[in-house]
């Protein structure tokens, strides 16, 4: 298998997801994103939010009184979703092979698990013969807005969607529940009210450019080097397998990483080959594939393999990566409240405790974890030459 890079002959399709609780801010972001990315050169596709279709058609879920109409009502919206989805892919993948394209989601399938008890969505997975995860993953990023409700409750309102009847208290435990449908997405974004409307779209903007590649500023990342955790005491969260190779480079001077990745959950997974350069890119692999790229593992490196929880703590995306190689390491990462008149928000969890700060220190780095201790060794005395 050729893993070189190459000239694109076929651009990929991304789907990205947009979603929150109700006023949130999802279709004025839509049509932002949709100026903003043409202006990137992106052929912008927009699925529109299936459950509004299916009431606009007059099966309206209010009207709804039994367990079973409203199961019944959210199987339909998961069959609709899941054809939408595959047929638009499809589509612009055949009509526009050689053009940058984006798919924006008016919600993903995973928020039908917000509204319906879990059993019921656990048998329509079953009779779809389909995992929770494959359901979450198969998306490029999903970017979820706060509900205004929550953080700038004086512009909740039901003005622009008249079907909106929540209150905001009602609003925010929405908002919360479709949070936690996503945790363990590899590409999820939180994107508070922490700034005014427009430097909410600003950023979701940003969030968006960096799965698309798109230069733009980076979003904020905090990384801290654990000592000890209470794992009785982690809120909901999801628990995710991931191993990591890398594979020897042909070009021994050149800045691009290759890696590939087995991502899962419950023995079941997931396999990427990821060229890390400027920005990462991952393109999904078979099982063979995976196992045939692994006989090309870097001998400088070992694999990497951690377990990582996935959890929500005061509104901050948080990921406990708890490694299982030799490194034997724990790293907390969170991405951090948004900037405040009094800097940057950072909440540990009271349930960690953290040893030091090591965003931007290269010695935690994964391509530095991923290197034998001979080259470990050589790495340091790189760094401090005079030692």
């Amino acid at each position: 298998m050729n893993i070189s890079p190459k000239p694109r002959l076929i651009e990929p399709v991304y789907m990205i997801v947009l979603t929150g609780g109700p006023c949130s801010g999802k279709s004025s972001s839509l049509a932002y994103l949709t100026e903003k990315l043409s202006d990137y050169g992106f052929m912008v596709f927009i699925i529109p939010e299936t459950a509004t279709l299916i009431t606009n058609s007059g099966i309206d879920r209010r009207k709804m009184d039994r367990t079973k109409q409203v199961s019944a009502y959210e199987e339909a919206i998961f069959d609709m979703q899941i054809a939408f989805e595959e047929i638009y892919k499809d589509t612009v993948m055949k009509v526009f092979p050689d053009k940058k394209k984006v798919i924006l989601l008016d919600r993903g399938i995973m928020d039908i698990k917000a509204f319906m008890p879990e059993k019921d969505f656990s048998d329509i997975l079953k009779r779809k013969k389909i995992t929770e995860m494959e359901l979450r993953d198969r998306y490029s990023g999903v970017i979820h807005l706060i509900t205004a409700a929550d953080g700038a409750d004086r512009y909740y309102t039901n003005q622009n969607n008249p079907a909106r009847i929540e209150t905001p208290e009602e609003a925010i435990e929405i908002d919360k529940k479709i949070r936690e449908c996503w945790l363990g997405h590899p590409r999820l974004k939180i994107i508070d009210n922490s700034t005014d409307f427009e430097g909410k779209l600003n950023r979701t903007f940003t969030a968006i450019a960096n799965i698309l590649g798109i230069p733009s500023p980076l979003p904020i990342t905090e990384r801290f080097l654990v000592e000890s955790f209470e794992e009785n005491m982690l809120p909901i969260h999801q628990t995710i397998y991931i191993e990591k190779i890398y594979i020897k480079s042909k070009n021994k001077h050149g800045r691009e990483r290759i890696m590939i990745k087995k991502r899962g959950q419950n023995n079941r997974y997931l396999y990427f080959l990821s060229r890390k350069g400027m920005t990462e890119e991952d393109e999904i692999l078979t099982e063979q594939e995976y196992l045939t790229l692994k006989r090309l593992m870097d001998p400088k490196t070992h694999v990497i393999i951690k377990e990582r929880k996935c959890f929500f703590w005061n509104k901050q995306y948080c990921e406990l990566d708890i490694y299982k190689d030799e490194s034997g390491i724990s790293i907390l990462k969170l991405e951090p409240l948004q900037e405040r008149s009094n800097g940057i928000n950072i909440d540990i969890p009271p349930f960690i405790r953290v040893s030091k700060k090591i965003t931007g220190l290269p010695e935690f780095d994964e391509d530095h974890l991923a290197l034998n201790k001979r080259q470990k060794k050589l790495f340091i005395k790189s760094l401090n030459p005079e030692t």
